[in-house]
């Protein structure tokens, strides 16, 4: 197959699932190219998304490794409020949980996506019983 990318809207969670295939990333070019496409998927949003990313098929090469930390957390703040990871060969898993320590980008992987959207469905939870509604830009109840 080629290179490939797709996200999908799930209206039930309030989620955008992202999907890779044979998205390889080797050198700085390859990077460039993933966040551009990112970007234009999740440009098309009119805020930013809480994501869910399937790291199966988006391969992370030791040469990339780098380049692909940086962009990854720029794009990350950018469109995102939160992201989960789930998936994924040892490889890139390595370099998602590298990038993410040196970079400041949260984690959050695990197996599967259902595992992953407990998590992020937890995470919510505990931001509400706080009175924190990322939604609204800031706690409920403030004046902003």
């Amino acid at each position: 197959m080629a290179w490939n990318m797709s996200f999908e809207y799930d209206a039930q969670n309030d989620v955008v699932t992202a999907y890779f295939t044979d998205c390889i990333l080797v050198s700085e070019a390859d990077v460039l190219r993933w966040r551009k496409e990112v970007e234009e998927h999740l440009s098309k949003y009119p805020s930013k998304v809480d994501l869910l990313i399937n790291l199966d098929g988006l391969v992370v090469k030791f040469t990339a490794g780098r380049v692909f930390g940086k962009e990854r957390r720029e794009v990350l703040e950018r469109y995102t409020h939160r992201s989960y990871r789930f998936g994924g060969d040892d490889m890139t898993q390595m370099f998602v949980l590298t990038s993410g320590a040196i970079n400041g980008a949260a984690v959050n992987h695990y197996a599967t996506r259902d595992e992953a959207l407990a998590a992020l469905q937890a995470e919510r939870e505990a931001l509400r019983k706080r009175g924190f509604s990322p939604f609204s830009g800031g706690f409920l109840g403030s004046k902003a």
